[in-house]
C-alpha cells in the first residue's frame, strides 16, 4: 500500500471523509479533485441542490459520469459542521458508491455503466486539490466557500463499521516499523 498517496485500485476502492460547514447553497463547489496527466480524475462537488457528486474517469480524455452518492444530506442543516464520508468499489456489477453522514450510511449508489479498474499515478503523478479549483468536465463548478477540517483520503473502500466507529475521533497513522492504517493515503488536521 506504500505505492502513491493518491490512487484507484477498484479491488481496494477509496474512501474519502471530512467535516464540512457551509453557510450557502449559491453555486456548485468543488469538494477534491485529483488529476493526472492520462491517468484519470477522481472528483467530488457539492451541487446547489446540496447534493454531493463523484466522479471517475480514465485516461486523458475520458469523460467521467457524475453520480449523485448522498442526497439532501445538508438541507435544514446549513452553517453546522457534519462529517462526510463517501466509498467507491469496483466490481463486475460495476462501481458501487456508498455516501454517509456523521458515521451512518445514507446513500448507496450502484453505476452499472462504469467499469474503472484503476486510477494510477503516471509519470507525472496523481495530483489533488481541496474546495479549490474549477472542474473543466462540467463547467460552472468553482471553489468551496465554507469551511472543511480533518480531511483524509483512503486508498480503500472502508467499510460502514469503520466509518461508524472512527467519524468522530482522530487517528493514527503508519511508520516505517509499524503498519497500522497504510491505505491511508492523506491525513489533513487542518
Amino acid at each position: 500500500k506504500r505505492t502513491s498517496a493518491f490512487e484507484f485500485r477498484g479491488d481496494d476502492g477509496i474512501t474519502a471523509e471530512f467535516w464540512l460547514k457551509v453557510p450557502n447553497t449559491s453555486s456548485n463547489r468543488v469538494v477534491f479533485d485529483i488529476t493526472g496527466s492520462g491517468a484519470g480524475q477522481i472528483f467530488m462537488a457539492l451541487d446547489t441542490d446540496d447534493k454531493f457528486q463523484m466522479a471517475l474517469g480514465t485516461g486523458a480524455t475520458a469523460t467521467a459520469v457524475t453520480i449523485p452518492v448522498l442526497e439532501d444530506v445538508i438541507g435544514g442543516t446549513t452553517n453546522t459542521w457534519n462529517h462526510y464520508a463517501v466509498t467507491v468499489l469496483s466490481s463486475s456489477a460495476g462501481l458501487t458508491y456508498k455516501g454517509f453522514k456523521n458515521g451512518q450510511l445514507k446513500k448507496t449508489t450502484v453505476s452499472t455503466t462504469d467499469h474503472v479498474p484503476t486510477i494510477l499515478p503516471t509519470t507525472n503523478g496523481l495530483n489533488m486539490t481541496i474546495a479549490s479549483g474549477s472542474y473543466v468536465r462540467v463547467p460552472g463548478i468553482g471553489r468551496l466557500t465554507g469551511s472543511i477540517d480533518e480531511f483524509r483520503f483512503w486508498k480503500k473502500a472502508k467499510t460502514t463499521e469503520e466509518i461508524y466507529n472512527n467519524w468522530f475521533t482522530a487517528i493514527g497513522g503508519g511508520t516505517n516499523k509499524h503498519d497500522s492504517n497504510v491505505a491511508l493515503g492523506l491525513y489533513f488536521k487542518f
